[in-house]
């Protein structure tokens, strides 16, 4: 654990992706306290704003201490006011067999404008470039046909159906398991340039 390391800030056409801080509470309430986002969240709907002051103030900075790009706010370049609309981020799901699980929202007025394959695609790029990640994972619930396409449209493979596996607002859940490979990364990387 290096106590300089900085979360990166990265930037695609039409997006900033930065760093949370706490005044980005108000930003994350906006979107996390609506219930047609958190039926496919692995967190629940944000209640109060103290909720939303928690996940930029004590998350956020818990995974930064470890190094980790998670979370980062998705900010829309156009946006005067430079608010946080969603956010997308990667941890270690088992350092030593090279491991990482990326998870990802966007507040409902920003849903079907593909901001969040253009932000994962830039987070992708910078985790097979800086870390030693050979699988990058991410789990769906099954029916958020959404994320389905999110994923496919950015190369993952679906292995399957994890059964039962959350128990959520009083019944067990499945998720859908999907992964990205290093060689299937460098093959798009280099299919592209």
């Amino acid at each position: 654990m290096s106590l300089d390391w900085r979360p990166p800030t990265l930037e695609t056409e039409r997006l900033i992706l930065r760093p949370v801080t706490e005044d980005d509470a108000t930003g994350v309430f906006l979107y996390a306290s609506n219930p047609n986002l958190t039926r496919f969240t692995l967190f629940e709907t944000h209640q109060t704003i103290e909720e939303s002051f928690w996940f930029v103030k004590t998350y956020a900075h818990s995974r930064y201490a470890s190094n980790e790009p998670d979370p980062l706010g998705i900010v829309i370049k156009s946006d005067p006011v430079g608010l946080i609309v969603g956010a997308l981020g990667a941890h270690w799901v088992s350092q030593p067999n090279g491991t990482m699980e990326m998870g990802y929202s966007i507040g409902e007025p920003f849903w079907g404008r593909g901001y969040i394959p253009e932000a994962a695609r830039a987070l992708i790029d910078y985790l097979f470039a800086n870390y030693a990640v050979e699988r990058l994972q991410a789990r769906v619930f099954v029916g958020n046909d959404s994320s389905d396409r999110v994923l496919k449209k950015l190369g993952f493979t679906k292995e399957g159906v994890l059964r039962s596996v959350v128990f959520r607002r009083g019944a067990w859940l499945d998720l859908s398991m999907w992964s990205l490979l290093r060689f299937e990364w460098q093959l798009r990387a280099t299919s592209t340039v």
